[in-house]
C-alpha cells in the first residue's frame, strides 16, 4: 500500500518537475541571451546597431578562428601543417568522419577544410533549434 501511493506521489509529481526544468532551460536561454546582447549593445542604448553586431561578430569570429587554430596545432603532432588520419584518431568524431572532411580527397585535414567543418556543424545546430 505504501509503494501504490509512493508510486502515486512521484506519479503526479512527474509534470511539476517536467515543468520546472522546462522553466530552468527557459531562464538559462533567457540569461544568455541578455549576455549576448549586453555584450552587442557597446554603448548601452538598449539597442544594437549594425556596427556593433559587426563589431561584436568579428570578435567572435576571430576569437573562435584563434580557438580553431590551437586546436589544430595540437592535432598537428609531427607539425607538417596538415592533419592524417592517424593524428585524427585523437578526436573520436574527426575520425568518424574524417574522409567526409577531407573535402578535397587528399588524405588529409587542412585548417580550411576543419574550419569549414566547423562553421558548417555550427550552422546545422542552429537551424535544428
Amino acid at each position: 500500500m505504501k509503494k501504490k501511493i509512493v508510486l502515486l506521489a512521484l506519479a503526479s509529481a512527474a509534470p511539476l518537475l517536467a515543468s520546472a526544468a522546462a522553466d530552468e532551460q527557459k531562464q538559462e536561454k533567457q540569461v544568455y541571451i541578455d549576455k549576448t546582447f549586453a555584450a552587442m549593445d557597446a554603448n548601452r542604448d538598449g539597442r544594437v546597431d549594425k556596427a556593433e553586431f559587426s563589431k561584436f561578430q568579428q570578435a567572435r569570429f576571430k576569437k573562435q578562428a584563434a580557438s580553431i587554430d590551437a586546436a589544430f596545432d595540437e592535432l598537428d603532432k609531427d607539425k607538417d601543417g596538415k592533419i592524417s588520419k592517424t593524428e585524427a584518431t585523437v578526436v573520436p568524431d574527426i575520425a568518424k568522419y574524417f574522409d567526409g572532411l577531407d573535402t578535397d580527397k587528399d588524405g588529409f585535414l587542412s585548417r580550411d577544410e576543419m574550419q569549414k567543418a566547423i562553421v558548417a556543424a555550427q550552422t546545422a545546430e542552429t537551424t535544428a533549434k
